[in-house]
């Protein structure tokens, strides 16, 4: 575990070890388990009920009143409540532009991107997975080497069911691309707003986990600008060390 002493700072910093371990794709490089992230989202806040306003009530007063930035956050708040992730993106986003220094807003933002780039990369895996199945080809089938192999063709069912995966990898990625680079966008947010250690932290570890490693070396090192206890430090040069490492071109 890497400096306790800043995930000890604050609770919402708990909230995002959450995801990153429920994400688990910093070092194992997989999707989120079936971990129920949202309830352990909303557990960590105290937020497990279904009061307050309703989406619908809610949709109303923010189409009455659009330029509300309340209105938008009880939007937004609704529509997270009710684990509609992608609409409640879409809300935060709306209510952000017109209160952007909101950073308990942009740190709820900040979490829910990165469960939208969790699942988009359970998608782009499972769609990979998919896409080899498909074209193992049938063991009944001869080779593709093989004279009466060239002549039957390519199987048009392994042929269908590759396009098809190739099709859902290629979305799925360029969805997961798109989350990551907008919850990056929003903790550099955050780290301009409130630039103080947990926000560098934050953003570091974010970086480290959508695997934005120029980001998080660059997050670290400003983490170090900061007076920080002599452990602490050691951690973080160790940290950046291996993921310069890592990012390294091997040699020939």
């Amino acid at each position: 575990m890497f400096f306790p002493r800043l995930r000890n700072q604050a609770k919402w910093a708990f909230v995002f070890l959450i995801l990153v371990f429920g994400g688990g794709f910093v070092f194992l490089g997989v999707g989120s388990g079936g971990l129920d992230l949202g309830q352990l989202l909303r557990d960590a806040f105290g937020n497990s009920g279904s009061s307050g306003t309703s989406i619908s009530e809610a949709q109303k007063r923010v189409d009455e009143r659009p330029l509300n930035a309340l209105r938008r956050k009880e939007l937004a708040t609704a529509l997270e409540k009710k684990g509609r992730t992608d609409d409640a993106i879409a809300a935060w986003t709306e209510y952000i532009r017109l209160k952007p220094k909101d950073v308990t807003a942009l740190r709820d933002l900040g979490q829910l991107e990165l469960r939208q780039a969790d699942r988009y990369l359970s998608e782009a895996q499972l769609a990979s997975l998919a896409q080899q199945d498909a074209g193992v080809g049938s063991p009944f089938r001869p080779s593709s080497t093989d004279k009466f192999g060239q002549a039957l063709g390519e199987d048009p069912i392994a042929a269908a069911l590759s396009g098809k995966a190739s099709a859902a990898l290629q979305q799925a990625s360029v969805k997961y691309q798109t989350a990551a680079s907008q919850a990056i966008a929003t903790y550099q947010s955050i780290a301009k707003v409130e630039p103080n250690e947990q926000a560098f932290f934050s953003l570091a570890q974010a970086a480290e986990t959508l695997r934005q490693t120029p980001v998080a070396i660059s997050a670290y090192k400003r983490l170090l600008k900061f007076k920080l206890d002599p452990t602490t430090a050691a951690q973080i040069r160790q940290r950046i060390k291996i993921l310069q490492q890592s990012s390294a071109p091997s040699g020939g």
